[in-house]
């Protein structure tokens, strides 16, 4: 039942990631949602009752600084021939990045206060995740699923992205896992780079400065934010333990 929480909000947040992704272009959309950093730092902060260093901070302002200059001025793309609705895109992805805030913290206080391995852990999230989707895919599309059946209009594209959403979820739990927050800032950044280009070669993105700028400049604040705190204790520890001496002397 705790699981239910982030499985309901997780929900929320995929269908309005469809509707952003629907009234932005792939790379604005990459970019903005970075967002859900400084969301998480907050919820971290405010939930898990966690204090940030410096370092981390700065480069929660720096992402968001990064995201102002992609809004901006934002990259026009030539080859999109759907209507977009940029308003109605960030206001999408604005729910989508607070969703992904709470459920992400949540999830870890769920997770780190009992002895419940993360595999096990998932199962039961995406089990609760499933019934709550189908709930609500049978209430809006009902009728439309009993005439043409569930599986209507799922070409090979749409399971090749159900498979890369998949693979992207395992991912993330194997690099936090065996890695470190830094190769997790890495991936983020190597991902924005990847779907710009992606946006270029196949929807003609016009890539301008600010645009550019910005994009650098939340590739190196994710990089910053990821970056491990400097432990202090051994430091402390010797000169506590040095003083000690002295006064002995």
């Amino acid at each position: 039942m705790k699981l239910s929480v982030p499985s309901l909000v997780y929900a929320v947040q995929n269908n309005m990631a469809f509707l952003a992704l629907s009234n932005l272009d792939a790379a604005v959309y990459q970019v903005t949602y970075q967002l859900k950093i400084p969301c998480t730092a907050l919820c971290t902060v405010l939930m898990l009752n966690r204090a940030l260093s410096k370092v981390q901070w700065i480069s929660v302002f720096m992402l968001c600084g990064g995201v102002i200059l992609v809004q901006w001025k934002p990259a026009q793309a030539t080859k999109v021939m759907v209507e977009q609705n940029p308003f109605l895109g960030f206001g999408a992805i604005a729910i989508a990045v607070l969703c992904s805030g709470f459920a992400g913290v949540y999830f870890e206080k769920v997770l780190k206060s009992s002895d419940t391995s993360l595999w096990v852990r998932n199962i039961q999230m995406y089990l609760s995740g499933i019934v709550v989707t189908l709930v609500g895919v049978y209430l809006s599309d009902g009728a439309e699923i009993k005439e043409k059946g569930f599986f209507f209009g799922y070409t090979y594209y749409v399971w090749f992205v159900i498979f890369l959403a998949s693979v992207g979820g395992l991912y993330t739990s194997v690099v936090v896992k065996y890695t470190d927050n830094i190769m997790k800032g890495f991936s983020a950044a190597a991902a924005i780079v990847l779907s710009t280009i992606a946006s270029v070669l196949l929807f003609g993105l016009q890539i301008t400065l600010t645009f550019a700028l910005g994009t650098l400049l939340v590739c190196v604040s994710i990089y910053f934010y990821g970056l491990p705190r400097q432990d202090t204790t051994s430091i402390q520890q010797g000169e506590t333990a040095s003083k000690e001496r002295v006064s002995g002397v």
